[in-house]
């Protein structure tokens, strides 16, 4: 049952493909050309991003001409059942961008609404597609990560072809929302060639607190995890839009997401440090993230720290070896393509000689 899934979403990612193709003067191909993103229209882009048409159940029609069941497209999240008990497409009148799991098979799909629609909607959770363990783009950049690209975390399904087009060192993959999960961590880690990644999430509270919350799933997977800051309310597509070279300027001066995680977390404490409890509790709260800079950096984070929270530094050091002990613990199962748990038995003394 499930190779046709599979299969049914084969023939819907051309379909809609098809779609947009044969609507060059319409929205959808408007819209995107507005953005920035006209070279997906192209008929050799790597992107399979396509056009659900308008009208109730013309994927439904093109589906059972394939010769697919009607149960077959309701299991696959394609259509859905009326009160009337008509099939009825699930992507109306919709930008459709693919969605891709682990071993880049097209599971679901995401769609952008014109107007005062609903803007996104995405494929009800089936059989093949959770939302959580899937990614936009995956496809697309397949060949671009195996020679080397970092993968780039975006929001949005435009965010994720505007990051491409800003340099052949970056590959964007969208998480679709400000959670990045562990799965997805994983298939990016998968098809890439470097241990790095980026975390470039839209410039507002929402996105920077997703960011931070996303360090320690991507430090269990990448040995580096950076962080790209947006300006204010903006998001990788508009500043795309805004201008070559403005999006390749934020993405190039990235810096450690733990820098940003630690400056966010000191932050929250900067009211209670003028006691004791206070600048103890800050430092608690901060020292998992100073565990998790590499070891040559560890020293100089610890007299920061000592320094921002008027604490002694032996006080700081004890509270991150502490933490060391514990991210060690967590982390000492051996994974692909990352250090074993020899490695990091290793990297402990190596800290305390720092610290």
């Amino acid at each position: 049952m499930k190779d046709r899934l599979y299969d049914a979403h084969i023939v819907a990612v051309s379909f809609y493909r098809q779609q947009l193709y044969d609507s060059p003067s319409g929205w959808a191909a408007e819209h995107l050309r507005d953005r920035g993103l006209g070279t997906v229209l192209a008929r050799d882009s790597e992107w399979s991003v396509g056009y659900a048409p308008d009208g109730w159940s013309q994927l439904v029609g093109h589906l059972r001409r394939a010769g697919f069941g009607d149960g077959e497209i309701v299991a696959a999240g394609l259509a859905f059942v009326t009160s009337n008990g008509s099939l009825v497409d699930r992507f109306r009148d919709r930008i459709t961008f693919p969605t891709h799991d682990e071993e880049l098979r097209p599971v679901g799909f995401i769609g952008r609404a014109a107007g005062d629609r609903l803007r996104y909607l995405n494929t009800r959770n089936t059989e093949i597609y959770s939302k959580a363990h899937v990614l936009v783009g995956l496809d697309a950049q397949v060949e671009r990560l195996q020679t080397g690209a970092v993968p780039v975390f975006v929001e949005g399904t435009m965010d994720a072809p505007a990051v491409s087009l800003a340099g052949p060192e970056w590959a964007g993959v969208a998480c679709c929302g400000t959670a990045i999960t562990r799965e997805q961590a994983l298939i990016a880690r998968a098809h890439s060639r470097t241990s790095t990644v980026l975390v470039a999430l839209d410039g507002d509270l929402g996105g920077q607190v997703g960011a931070v919350r996303s360090l320690p799933v991507l430090s269990e997977v990448f040995d580096e995890v950076l962080f790209a800051r947006l300006p204010d309310k903006q998001d990788p597509a508009a500043l795309h839009t805004a201008g070559r070279g403005r999006l390749g300027g934020v993405l190039g001066s990235a810096r450690p997401l733990a820098d940003f995680a630690i400056e966010v977390e000191l932050a929250k404490w900067s009211n209670v440090l003028d006691h004791l409890s206070g600048q103890v509790n800050a430092v608690r709260a901060v020292a998992p993230l100073v565990a998790s800079l590499p070891a040559g950096r560890v020293a100089g984070e610890v007299a920061r720290l000592a320094r921002t929270v008027h604490l002694d530094e032996q006080v700081v050091s004890r509270e991150v070896l502490a933490a060391v002990g514990c991210r060690r613990h967590a982390r000492s199962r051996p994974r692909a393509g990352r250090r074993s748990g020899a490695d990091l038995e290793t990297d402990v003394p190596q800290i305390c000689r720092d610290l």
